[in-house]
């Protein structure tokens, strides 16, 4: 991948997220930024009781992403260095929209204005649409006690937070990209598909591509 550029690579809960950004940024000899979300002190909480922490655990969030964001982009030359994350600031807006009511929402919406104006917008960003079962095996596979309460009815909300957000993000260039269930880590063929759509250039506003259909026309 050419220098100066930055990639966020999104997606739902237990869709590949960390590993996809964690392999390409080696390749790609980018800079690697990973989402610090186990310090939360509510997640726990709010995965048990969702409507009393909801808005403790989104304003955490904003705050520990705002600081890693800052902190980290500071260090960095991106007129030199290319940066690959396996989420966006953007993300803690996207959850707010599902989880908070009508007045916390609006003073979230007016905390996120605030701060997002002060960080580097993604040149790419990525979102992995992987289906619900598959999400929820990967969830149990991977055995984080804090996330055993997560139910196929939040992922579905999260889901559709991701699309309404895409669907408006005229400023952005936003990559979707249906996975269909595909392993893109394990899967030699299926992970070069995926890296190289990652390395085409695309327009502002949201494209529709499947990983499936992009493995067909590679054979």
């Amino acid at each position: 991948m050419s220098v100066n550029r930055f990639i966020t690579i999104e997606g739902n809960i237990g869709a590949g997220k960390t590993s996809l950004s964690t392999r390409l940024s080696a390749e790609w000899g980018s800079y690697l930024l990973l989402e610090q979300f186990i310090d939360n002190p509510f997640l726990s909480k709010f995965y048990r009781e969702p409507e009393r922490y909801a808005f403790s655990v989104e304003t955490a969030f904003l705050a520990e992403r705002y600081r890693q964001f800052h902190a980290e982009f500071a260090a960095l030359d991106l007129k030199k260095q290319s940066v690959v994350a396996d989420y966006s600031f953007h993300k803690s807006l996207i959850f707010a929209r599902q989880t908070l009511d009508k007045d916390e929402l609006s003073l979230f919406e007016s905390l996120f204005a605030i701060v997002n104006q002060r960080l580097s917008i993604p040149q790419l960003f990525v979102y992995l649409h992987t289906p619900i079962p598959q999400l929820l095996a990967n969830i149990a596979k991977r055995g984080r006690a804090f996330e055993s309460d997560i139910d196929e009815d939040y992922l579905y909300r999260i889901e559709a937070g991701y699309f309404r957000f895409m669907e408006q993000a005229s400023g952005l260039r936003c990559l979707l990209i249906h996975t269909d269930g595909i392993d893109f880590i394990h899967q030699p063929a299926a992970y070069q598909a995926i890296k190289q759509l990652m390395e085409k250039d695309y327009r502002y506003g949201l494209t529709e591509v499947s990983l499936a259909s992009s493995l067909v026309n590679a054979l």
